[in-house]
């Protein structure tokens, strides 16, 4: 049986990469008042950039800190390169082993300097991920919904699984 955090973020990377090839550089890109003055871009580089940590602290064998980021401004304006970082993760979750331990490294003092670490593992990660992605793939739908309602989305896109097992059971009875 397969591990349902894999194929949750299989479905969630696979649904980004989806989007990727069904919006135009131009809706990508612009600056929205619904996203105060945000990109659907500028989202999808922040759910990447978690994706690239994770999988850079797995394969250095390093800790991993998300508060580390490069803020990539061309995954934030480029279908291709976001589309090409999302296939990469995409391929790696495929191919993560489950067993590995790993460190998280967090602040939460107003100056980052105080930072405590946390064990955790590769599957509490994805976890992480997959909560994190959700909650961005929300507000990019909430975007594309009111300002580009010719994307078709996939149904599930932005919502959590909780949700989803919700609206299903109601739909069943």
């Amino acid at each position: 049986m397969q591990n349902h955090i894999f194929i949750a973020n299989r479905e969630i990377l696979s649904q980004l990469i989806h989007l990727c090839e069904n919006i135009t550089p131009l809706q990508y890109c612009e600056a929205l008042n619904l996203l105060s003055q945000n990109t659907i871009g500028k989202h999808m580089r922040h759910i990447i950039e978690f994706y690239d940590i994770l999988i850079e602290a797995y394969e250095e064998n390093k800790p991993i800190s998300y508060d580390d980021r490069v803020h990539c401004i061309e995954t934030e304006t480029s279908l291709v390169l976001a589309s090409q970082r999302l296939s990469k993760a995409l391929n790696w979750v495929e191919n993560a082993q489950t067993d590995k331990k790993l460190m998280l490294i967090v602040s939460y003092d107003s100056e980052g300097k105080n930072s405590i670490s946390i064990p955790s593992s590769l599957e509490r990660e994805l976890v992480y991920n997959i909560e994190h992605a959700i909650h961005h793939m929300a507000i990019i739908r909430i975007a594309i919904e009111k300002e580009f309602p010719d994307i078709e989305l996939h149904k599930n896109f932005g919502i959590a699984y909780s949700t989803i097992r919700y609206r299903d059971d109601l739909c069943a009875h």
